[in-house]
């Protein structure tokens, strides 16, 4: 019999039925065959035919169970079953569909009928095979782009992590490096004394620590949650303007964060990953403000503004800038994957993939809109 042919089991406790239906059948299928309930089952494991013909009235279990413990065994819950039977009652018929099977051939066979039914239903059932193999690999294909995403992401981020360490250690490597100075010059002069030592000694300790604590904070930054906490939006944005404030600054960007009349605005998430998120919406609105003064813009003076609210039950942010605006051909696809508003110099990633952290972990919702000189966007959070 050759390899590519389908699998074909046929279940009936008559060897006549057995014999008609192995002539029917034999020069297109591969044959197997069962004669009771229980060696149906271990047939349908073992051999896993491509479709089974399975008669009813048998000893001990009947078609109907066995149809449907095939049915709720992942192994062979996918293959079609066609049942035999004498029966011809409404009922019966009725019976053999809920009990999953997809077709009734009543006996006496009739062979062309036969050969029809079972090719009919194979044929279905290559193409439900392919679909789904289909339908996996787009599925293994999305999650590999989706685990690139990632890593680009975390790639960005370790990007800024870098600039904003070298911004951040600039100013105290300064302060070090004439510390260490000026004690070659008391030194020379003779005023290199133990008190002198003592308070350069301190001085240098204390840079160092400040350096130290600033690494340990980026660390904290990049490091992934492992499980959803209770955590105070406000203080979120706070934490990320302590770590990025001094680069706004320097590009002439002023981060103005309007505190609520409360702190107490709780959501529930990934806090690392939202802050993720919050750097990712300060970067958009930075790089939109630089390019607008590129092109020659009258307002020079950069700002973004939040707000954090309650309203129905959630935590509602927004972030404003004076970036100019976003292209409206751009804005409605602005969260989707490698879709950018910075031309070569953008990647596409960062909004999607705060829009995935946003939406698909923790549950909210985000969304951007131009206004008057630039863009806002709304990012909301249940309240806890």
């Amino acid at each position: 019999m050759s390899e590519s042919k389908h699998g074909v089991l046929i279940v009936d406790d008559e060897p006549v039925n057995r014999q008609l239906l192995r002539q029917i059948l034999m020069e297109r299928y591969r044959l197997s065959f069962a004669t009771d309930g229980v060696s149906a089952l271990e047939a349908g494991v073992k051999v896993r035919p491509d479709l089974v013909l399975l008669d009813i009235m048998m000893p001990g279990m009947d078609g109907y169970e066995v149809c449907r413990r095939l049915k709720a065994d992942p192994v062979t819950a996918d293959i079609p079953v066609i049942f035999i039977s004498a029966l011809t009652e409404i009922d019966e018929k009725v019976n053999a569909f809920n009990s999953g099977g997809v077709d009734y051939i009543c006996k006496p066979f009739q062979r062309e009928e036969v050969l029809v039914r079972v090719n009919t239903h194979l044929k279905l059932y290559s193409l439900q095979k392919a679909l789904q193999q289909r339908v996996q690999e787009e599925v293994d294909k999305r999650r590999l782009d989706e685990q690139m995403l990632v890593q680009q992401s975390k790639m960005a981020a370790m990007g800024e992590m870098i600039g904003a360490i070298a911004h951040q250690w600039k100013q105290p490597l300064n302060a070090l490096s004439l510390t260490i100075q000026d004690m070659e010059i008391a030194f020379d002069v003779g005023e290199l004394d133990k008190q002198y030592i003592e308070k350069s000694v301190k001085q240098s300790m204390a840079l160092i620590k400040h350096m130290s604590q600033t690494v340990s904070d980026f660390q904290n930054f990049l490091k992934p949650s492992t499980h959803k906490d209770r955590f105070s939006v406000a203080e979120a944005f706070y934490d990320v303007a302590a770590l990025f404030s001094d680069q706004l600054k320097k590009d002439g960007i002023e981060l103005r964060l309007n505190p609520p009349r409360t702190l107490e605005l709780y959501s529930s998430g990934y806090i690392n990953e939202f802050k993720q998120v919050i750097l990712n919406l300060i970067n958009n609105s930075r790089d939109a403000i630089k390019a607008s003064r590129k092109s020659g813009q009258p307002d020079d003076k950069g700002w973004i503004s939040v707000d954090i609210e309650e309203a129905n039950n959630q935590v509602v942010v927004r972030l404003r800038d004076n970036g100019g605006g976003i292209d409206q051909s751009v804005i409605d696809r602005l969260f989707e994957p490698y879709v950018t508003t910075k031309g070569a110099g953008g990647t596409g990633i960062g909004l999607y993939m705060s829009r995935a952290i946003v939406e698909g972990k923790m549950e909210g919702s985000i969304s951007a809109f131009n206004t008057q000189g630039g863009v806002e966007f709304v990012i909301t959070l249940p309240l806890i």
